[in-house]
């Protein structure tokens, strides 16, 4: 695995977009991400690589 791989992650409930940001050469913690404004499960982590995650598209429901 590259040392570090660099993606897009949007939530299909609000539209809330994220810059996803994978460290192979770092172990995290099992875990799950959800989206921290609508609290919709968008992946599941198994530990083997740490994991983490910008807001960088806010919904545009918040601006309404």
């Amino acid at each position: 695995m590259p040392a570090m791989r660099k993606g897009d992650v949007i939530c299909e409930e609000c539209g809330a977009g994220f810059r996803r940001i994978e460290l192979g050469s770092r172990r995290g913690m099992p875990a799950e991400f959800r989206c921290p404004l609508c609290n919709h499960l968008l992946e599941k982590h198994d530990g083997s690589t740490e994991v983490a995650y910008r807001l960088t598209v806010a919904p545009e429901k918040i601006f309404e």
